[in-house]
Order: structure tokens, then sequence, then C-alpha cells
């Protein structure tokens, strides 16, 4: 019998006038995915080359932050998030966006069922340690800090088990699910695929407020016993945002000899920066308001230069540590664009094998014939919108199974009209939301099917 996963992601931008640009949503502010925070087990069905366009009008002294502190810290737990994002990178040149986050969360719930090789293979891929109480400990730690409320940001997690009429959740495993991974169980009849499409659907869309009203249809959920669902949404706002009246029109290269004009948004204000030697790129750290996320920009010196980047990912934390807060004059490309992923061959490529097999073991999720499944299709889709005051995304994953501004001080320059690297971290956890790559901001759409 079969799982299926299914991530849906969403990183949304605050648009000019104060109203909300993003893919998928609207200006309407995102309701609560969790309510007031509690989850019932096995719920019924139905609950629920460079340029310089700036001048002085340019310092942003509106939303300039002098407390954005930041604090490098190394990362625990992050090593599967490098590793599929440099696997990714190197499948296909075109745009992706990737929730790491919302994988590994998937994942690390069908770990806790998982016996045997299955689990063996899935701990070793992700980094878990095999003691299973630790990596609950560090989820709960995790989970419980993004669901932190703030007036400055919205951030919206939400995570379901589909559970067939046929199986009935073991209980221990519902309560893990529920208090570690705030993961809901939903009973749910799969043999009548219509209305259990339907039913998914209106959870999706209800969570990244009706902006993804189809992600699965009723071939989708017609033979499967299990569906492992998460979403994760995030709207941020610039800490220091570009002034809408100097976006000018600048040539992207694509390549060498594909230029594209496009909008270019541009500012100048301190940020943390570095020229990275090892790189031989520059790093840029974009925070948003609430102190608690960021987006890094990294933009390599040569318009071949990214593959260098993504072959040394597992370095980029140390040079993280360079950043230093400059005075920096920044142009990047207002880019909006969804992206759909098919992982099961990358997961496998990294040594997830067992659990796509008919040997593979999952007896912790529920008694009957739930006892014998095995994943299926492991399933990504991805949006995100950047623009002048911010920006927005959202994803779903699915598992089938002083002297401030002075005209003396230098300052240093950052044109991203080439492609580019970017990711989202909660500074807090270091845990990266988002990961993604621009090689062409006038590309709507991408998929990856691997």
């Amino acid at each position: 019998m079969n799982i299926i996963i299914i991530a849906c992601l969403r990183i949304s931008a605050i648009c000019t006038q104060h109203t909300i640009c993003q893919t998928y949503l609207t200006s309407d502010i995102i309701q609560e995915i969790f309510g007031d925070g509690t989850h019932t087990p096995a719920t019924q069905e139905g609950q629920v080359p460079a340029l310089s366009p700036y001048n002085n009008t340019l310092q942003d002294t509106d939303y300039s932050d002098t407390t954005d502190n930041y604090n490098p810290a190394p990362a625990d737990f992050d090593r599967f998030d490098w590793t599929l994002t440099k696997r990714v990178a190197a499948s296909a040149d075109n745009n992706f966006l990737l929730s790491p986050l919302g994988l590994k969360l998937a994942l690390a719930i069908l770990t806790e069922a998982a016996t045997g090789a299955t689990q063996a293979e899935l701990a070793s891929v992700l980094g878990f340690d095999l003691d299973k109480a630790l990596v609950r400990k560090k989820f709960a730690s995790i989970l419980d800090s993004l669901q932190t409320k703030s007036s400055k940001y919205i951030l919206n997690m939400g995570s379901r088990i589909y559970i067939g009429e046929n199986g009935e959740p073991r209980q221990r495993f519902a309560a893990i699910a529920e208090n570690y991974y705030k993961t809901e169980l939903v009973k749910i009849d799969f043999s009548k695929p219509i209305e259990a499409a339907s039913s998914i659907n209106s959870w999706v869309a209800n969570t990244t407020q009706g902006r993804l009203p189809n992600l699965v249809n009723s071939d989708d959920v017609a033979n499967i016993a299990l569906l492992v669902l998460t979403t994760l949404y995030f709207k941020g706002t610039w800490v220091h945002q570009f002034t809408p009246n100097e976006t000018t029109t600048q040539n992207f290269y694509v390549t060498a000899k594909d230029t594209k004009p496009l909008e270019f948004m541009n500012v100048r204000n301190k940020f943390y920066f570095t020229e990275s030697a090892k790189f031989d790129a520059k790093i840029l750290r974009m925070p948003y308001l609430g102190k608690k996320f960021a987006m890094y920009i990294v933009v390599p010196n040569t318009l071949t230069g990214l593959p260098r980047v993504y072959n040394s990912l597992s370095e980029l934390r140390v040079e993280m540590y360079r950043l230093q807060r400059h005075l920096v004059d920044v142009s990047l490309p207002k880019f909006k664009f969804d992206y759909t992923s098919i992982l099961d061959g990358i997961l496998k490529e990294l040594g997830i094998r067992q659990a796509f097999e008919d040997t593979a073991s999952f007896p912790g999720i529920a008694h009957g014939q739930l006892e014998r499944i095995k994943v299926s299709k492991v399933l990504q889709c991805s949006g995100i919108e950047v623009n002048e005051l911010g920006s927005t995304a959202y994803s779903a994953t699915e598992i089938t199974l002083e002297n401030k501004f002075g005209e003396e001080e230098s300052f240093y320059e950052l044109v991203a009209n080439r492609p580019f690297m970017f990711f989202i971290q909660d500074e807090e956890t270091r845990q990266l939301l988002f990961t993604g790559r621009v090689s062409d901001p006038s590309n709507a759409d991408s998929a990856l099917k691997f």
C-alpha cells in the first residue's frame, strides 16, 4: 500500500501602499492554521556587469533599524537542508524553490514510525540521532519557536497525516505526532477519491489563504493508504524597504547572450555584507521586521560562478561569520515564480531507498493493513514573490505516505543582475525555511521531475 508525501510552501512579499503581494495570495490577512494551537488525533474527515543607479535619495531613514545585531551561530540540524539544495541545484539550471524544513518535518514523522533498515536510512540521510527522544525534543523546540506570534510577520506551519478508513492509528504514534511534531491525524475515506481530494484541498486552501485550491486530484488519492502533508506560509516586511519610485529597468544576464530588461529595486542602507573569496561572490543579509527572520542573497562575481557556490555549500556557514555591517547599495530584481518538484529520485540518490520498496517497514503508524505500506511519491509545491517592501513564500510538501549615511563614508555594491542564490532563515533556530535560485526572474513557472 502506498504513502504520498506533499509539502506546500509559500513566500509572500508586501507590496507598495501596504498591500500584500504574493504568489497565490491576496492582500487578506492569513488566518491562523492551528486556531488555538490544539490538535486532536484521529479527527474525522471534515474536521478540521554591475550598474550603479544610486543617489542620495535612496537613503532609507523611515525603516532603518540600528538595533539589527547579527549574531551568527553554528547550526547542528541543517546538513540535509544544504545537501538537498545542492542536489536540486545540480539537476537543472532553472529557477527553483524548496522548503527544507517542510520536507524534513514530513520525513521526520515517517522516521518515528519506521523500523529496521527503513528507519536507519531515513535517520542517516536526515542527520538525525538514532535516539528518537533527542529528535523529538529538537523538533518540538523548533516548532514552538516558529509558532511564536508577532505583529511584524506571519508564519503559519501546518502538518497533517490523512489515514484511510481501513487503518486504525496507533495511540502512541498519534500522541507523539501531536505533542512533538504538531501534526494532526485525520481519518479519511480514500475509496471515495473525489470527496477525499476535495476535503484535502479545502484544508490546504485554508492554510494558504485560498492560493493552492487544487493541490491534489481524485487520481492522486485513489489508491493510497496514507498521505503526509505539511504546509508552510511566510510573509515578511523588509527592515530596510526599497523605495518604489527608485525602481529602474536594468538588464538581467540569464547568460552572456541572453539578457532581459527587468525591474530592479534599489536601496542604500546598512546591511551585514561580505565579499567572499572562498565563493568568489558577494553575500548580503536582508533582515525582516521582527528580528527573527532574514533573507540571504549570494551573488557570484562572474556570470557562470553560481555552480562554485553550490559545490561548497557545506562551507557557507563559515562564510556567514565574515558578514560585517557596511553601507551597501543594493540592486535586486523583482521576482515571482512557482515551483513544483517531485523529489523521489533525489531522495533515493541521497540514500533513502528502502522507504520506497515493497520491503519498507512503517509498522508504527497504524494497525491493520497500514502496517504494510511504502512511500510512493514525494511532492513539493512552492511559490515566492519579492518586491519593494518585502517577500512572501509558501510551500506544501506531500509524501504519499553615528555618521549614519555621511557622504564621505565608503560603501559597497551588490547588483543581482545574474543568476543568484537566496535562502530565508529563522535567525533564532538557524532553520532554513526556504532555499532557492533565481536564474531568470521573468520565468514564472518551473518544475523538477526526477
